[in-house]
Formats: C-alpha cells, structure tokens, sequence
C-alpha cells in the first residue's frame, strides 16, 4: 500500500509540475484531453449509483390498478388516453402509488406455441408476483388462460358483487386440473360493448376481461369495470 500511495504522490507532483505554468484555460484542457475518459467514467458510476439508490429508497413500488390489454396495435399504456381518463376517474394519486398498463403484450394460449414468447412469460410473472390486476384479451384466448388457472374463479365470495353486477357477462371455462373442477368455471367479464371497444378501439371484435389469481386489488378492479361501462350508464339514464 505504502507502494502504490508513493507512486500516486509521486504522479500527482509530476502533474502539478507541467501545469504550474498553464492558465486555467490550459489546465483545463490538458486535464479534459489526458483524462476525459477517467472523468466520463466517474461520472458514469455517480450517475448509476444514484439511480439505483433513487430505485431502491425512493421511487413508487405500489400500485393502485395494474391492467395488461394483450394483442391490441392501439395505445393502451401508461400514459394515453385511457390510462389518464381512468387515473381522473377513479381520483387516483399517482404520487403515492402506479396506475400500470401495459398494451405491447403479444400471445395466444389457443394456437400451437402461442405461448412461446418472452410476453407470456413476462405475464405469468406479473400474476405469480401479485403485481397484475386484470388481462384482456379475445374472448377465445381468455378462456384459455382461464383453462391454466391464472384467472380469479369469479364465484370466490370476494367476487361476489362482480358476479351479481356482470352476471349476464359472464364467461366460463373448463379447468385444465380436472380435480379442481370437470365443470366451467367462470373466469372472465365481457367487454366487448365497453369503451375499450366504442371509445379508445382497442379492440375491433369480441374481447373479455379477466382477473389476475393472485391480485388482491378486487376493489380496483371493480372501479376499472364501472369506468369502462360509465358512459353507456350515463347515455342511459339520460335517455
């Protein structure tokens, strides 16, 4: 160590000797040409540093509504039209916690290797992680990831009031686990008529909503669901 302390002392004194006679301008640009790629570096590892100091202490890990639109070519995510109309309707504080949605999600559980891809693998993490709220997708496609059993069983008593509501929109499926049940089950929410369809054509043709297995955001869920049937609601009282 008393090495290497005497050879940096030793550096730093043949430096301060070239520059003793140089301007400021001139220290500053023998230091930027020999050294700049020191400094980028050091810069580099503050800035990293920070970022994840930021990440882990700061930033917001909660969230109040996590929904996933899969197979759509329209923007549905963070940020759009749908995503600041529902923030305003449900008076979401998006300083204390995310409203997440995500529409560059591709895959189909009904066609051969539909679920091959890195987007089906990223959605059964976010419903084993608890973090995804909601799924919509073509009808078909639903009931096939309702078949896997990554979808709330929506005749689970906290559902109770979904099933009551929505109850001419129900959407079954036969589990894949027979010893969970032979018969269908209900898995899914028609959506096709909600704004999704007439407002923000996310979707041209019949799609459904599901509920995440292990979201515990029922309520969230259920003010995303009114959201999307509100100005069919209004129209109608109004008339």
């Amino acid at each position: 160590m008393s090495g290497s302390g005497g050879r940096m002392q030793h550096w730093l004194q043949a430096e301060k000797e070239k520059m003793r006679d140089m301007s400021v301008r001139q220290k500053i640009s023998y230091i930027l040409t020999y050294y700049w790629l020191y400094i980028a570096g050091i810069l580099t590892a503050v800035i990293l540093i920070v970022f994840f100091i930021h990440r882990m202490f700061f930033s917001i890990k909660d969230f109040w509504f996590y929904g996933m639109f899969a197979n759509t070519m329209e923007n549905g995510g963070n940020e759009s039209d749908l995503w600041y109309d529902f923030v305003d309707y449900a008076d979401f504080d998006t300083t204390q916690k995310k409203v997440e949605m995500n529409s560059r999600t591709f895959f189909d559980p009904t066609v051969s290797g539909g679920t091959n891809n890195s987007y089906y693998q990223a959605f059964v993490a976010l419903v084993e992680s608890g973090d995804l709220d909601t799924v919509v997708m073509g009808t078909e496609a639903l009931k096939g990831i309702g078949s896997s059993g990554r979808l709330l069983d929506l005749s689970d008593e906290k559902c109770a009031d979904l099933m009551k509501k929505y109850s001419d929109r129900i959407i079954t499926c036969i589990p894949y686990d027979e010893e969970y049940s032979e018969e269908s089950v209900p898995v899914g929410i028609d959506v096709s008529d909600s704004l999704l369809c007439t407002k923000y054509h996310l979707y041209e043709e019949d799609c459904a909503l599901g509920i995440s297995a292990y979201t515990d955001r029922i309520e969230s869920v259920e003010t995303f669901l009114d959201f999307l049937f509100s100005e069919e609601e209004g129209s109608t009282d109004n008339g």
